[in-house]
């Protein structure tokens, strides 16, 4: 080997370790996980936590309740550092509120986002964490729209759904898109076309509509799927 090829290994082999842990540096604390990890469901109460106390009102129609059916979504996300102190989400879903109609008119529904904030604290390092939201039976049936059987489009992954995180105070720069990758939201809305669907002058915003694990019947049992909760 010449010298100067020598030199230039040498060169390399130091440099090397510098450069890998520039990128190393570089990578984001918290990172979201795939679109095709999410969980997203409507789900019943376990009959274990729906013991006890007064029972719940019946009626002749099921679906004027909705007993039973929470949405329960659920993003995946990962950490780099041993602990986070702490990790804010804010979550924006599609929706769609009916108006009553006028005498003899049809319903119409008009665009609404909704939205819940939840935070965790002294989140450790791993690759399998989850950020958890739920809408609430009757605010489900509230903005599932005019169609019959509305509520299963959130289900079914056709309406919108945005995940922003803030570690510590900064805002994560790669944010949680459902429709992201699709050049139009399967709703007409979002994806690479309409990217700021969730910020639409057309939009009325809910806040609170979207609740955490710890507002919900599915608390405590749930308590180990998600990292500690950090209250206001």
């Amino acid at each position: 080997m010449s010298s100067r090829a020598s030199l230039h290994l040498v060169l390399f082999t130091f440099a090397l370790p510098t450069f890998v842990f520039a990128q190393t540096k570089n990578k984001p604390n918290v990172a979201f996980g795939k679109n095709q990890d999410m969980e997203i469901e409507l789900v019943s109460v376990p009959d274990s936590v729906g013991s006890g106390g007064r029972p719940a009102p019946t009626g002749a129609d099921v679906k004027t309740s909705q007993e039973g059916r929470w949405l329960r979504i659920d993003v995946p996300f990962s950490t780099e550092k041993k602990i986070t102190p702490e990790i804010k989400f804010k979550f924006y879903l599609e929706g769609y509120e009916v108006a009553e109609p006028e005498g003899a008119g049809k319903e119409t529904e008009k665009f609404v986002v909704l939205t819940g904030e939840v935070a965790y604290r002294d989140v450790p390092k791993g690759t399998k964490h989850y950020a958890g939201m739920f809408l609430p039976p009757a605010t489900a049936l509230r903005f599932a729209g005019t169609k019959a059987n509305g509520e299963t489009d959130w289900s079914s992954r056709k309406m919108n759904l945005r995940v922003e995180a803030t570690d510590q105070g900064a805002l994560v720069e790669e944010a949680f898109d459902l429709q992201g990758d699709k050049e139009k939201g399967l709703s007409g809305r979002g994806g690479k076309k309409d990217p700021d669907w969730y910020k639409s002058a057309d939009a009325q915003q809910v806040v609170g509509a979207l609740l955490p694990v710890t507002d919900t019947p599915f608390w405590p049992k749930d308590y180990k799927r998600y990292s500690q909760m950090q209250r206001p």
